[in-house]
């Protein structure tokens, strides 16, 4: 079992206007540079939108509207975003633009800028109107209603504490992985996770809530749009899943890293992930990066592409790492974190890491006893 913590003051979550900001800070280098959409992806997955395709404007002849997903559950909340098809087959994000519902009985809009709740069985239109077009969506509401679960503030939660625990983050349909192909290994793990009495617990976003797991019932769910927290995690086995791999899914270890070796408690700590089981943009893979609105790719497809444990070690682990320990916080965000940075606090510290079920490579060596250990494999 764990230990949940909690605390009883807590500030503010970054406000989504906030989060806009940044990420457009972070879009500029769009203009000069096309292979800087990469830093655009990144950007705009770690606060939980989206990315664009490319910079040029051309004119728009029909909305699309991702994701992709109309049949819904009573109780099921999502945001939609809308992009714009131009006569040059790009997608953009479209900027002006305002939701409506054919009928709030069955579909409620919630946010204009496209949060609705499916309320009772039945059929709708949702419509979406741009500066110079109109879209209609057919919805349609059934099947047995979607149970909710209760969600806290990061800042609620002072520690978790036991012997492991399965993270599980952003595995929201309306964000990056739309398709959500992270779904069947998530859910392999958490159904493994409570066969054997192990916690389970979601990151969640209230920006973007469309949870996709079978699951709805975890051991505890945290609201963290960027799954940022100052959560102590003394826990001797720490399984991340979901994603994106190289932005979210860092932060999140970073945070949960810096806590456990700040406190000074530990002097062992084993962070597990398991491909079949994370997301990420599709532009760590070879040939053209593939942004959004192309589907997510599980990190298990990016491990075989890789062909053996030595080029997933120095092709898809050190990158990971590099990024970790260089870039704390991954984007900035949070732009207040606790010091020192992670690469000055590591000092002391062996960073160990298996690849699949044989090999183990040091990354970082100490006159220590105090070791990390980073396991990438199937689970």
């Amino acid at each position: 079992m764990i230990t949940i913590s909690h605390a009883h003051a807590y500030p503010p979550p970054c406000p989504p206007g906030e989060r806009l900001r940044i990420a457009q800070e972070l879009v500029r280098p769009c203009l000069s540079s096309g292979r800087n959409l990469l830093a655009v992806a990144l950007a705009a997955v770690g606060f939980g939108t989206l990315a664009t395709v490319g910079c040029d404007r051309p004119e728009a002849s029909r909305i699309e509207v991702f994701p992709r997903h109309f049949e819904l559950r009573p109780g099921e909340t999502i945001r939609y975003t809308p992009l714009r098809q131009s006569d040059g087959e790009k997608l953009q994000f479209l900027e002006a633009y305002g939701f409506e519902t054919g009928n709030p009985l069955v579909l409620q809009l919630k946010d204009p800028r496209g949060l609705f709740r499916a309320v009772a069985p039945g059929t709708t239109e949702l419509v979406v109107n741009g500066p110079e077009t109109q879209q209609r969506y057919d919805i349609e509401v059934r099947g047995p209603a979607l149970p909710p679960f209760e969600a806290v503030p990061y800042s609620e939660v002072d520690a978790l504490t036991g012997k492991e625990v399965l993270f599980v983050g952003h595995a929201n349909r309306d964000g990056f992985d739309h398709t959500a192909v992270a779904k069947a290994g998530i859910d392999r793990l958490v159904a493994e996770f409570k066969a054997r009495g192990s916690p389970v617990v979601y990151w969640v976003s209230e920006e973007y809530p469309d949870w996709y797991t079978e699951d709805r019932q975890p051991d505890l769910a945290i609201v963290s749009e960027g799954q940022e927290h100052e959560i102590l995690v003394d826990v001797d086995r720490v399984v991340f899943t979901g994603g994106d791999y190289m932005v979210c899914t860092l932060r999140n270890a970073q945070m949960a890293l810096h806590g456990v070796i700040s406190a000074g408690i530990r002097d062992d700590v084993h962070f597990i992930f398991p491909p079949e089981a994370i997301w990420t943009h599709d532009i760590w893979g070879p040939g053209a990066p593939r942004p959004y609105p192309a589907p997510a790719a599980l990190l298990s497809s990016l491990w075989a592409e890789a062909g053996s444990d030595l080029r997933r070690y120095e092709t898809v682990v050190v990158p990971f790492l590099d990024r970790l320990f260089t870039e704390y916080p991954v984007l900035d965000y949070p732009p207040d974190v606790p010091s020192p940075e992670l690469g000055v606090l590591i000092d002391g510290w062996n960073v160990e890491v298996a690849v699949g079920d044989t090999m183990r490579r040091t990354y970082r060596r100490a006159d220590s006893a105090k070791t990390v250990l980073f396991e990438f494999r199937a689970s």
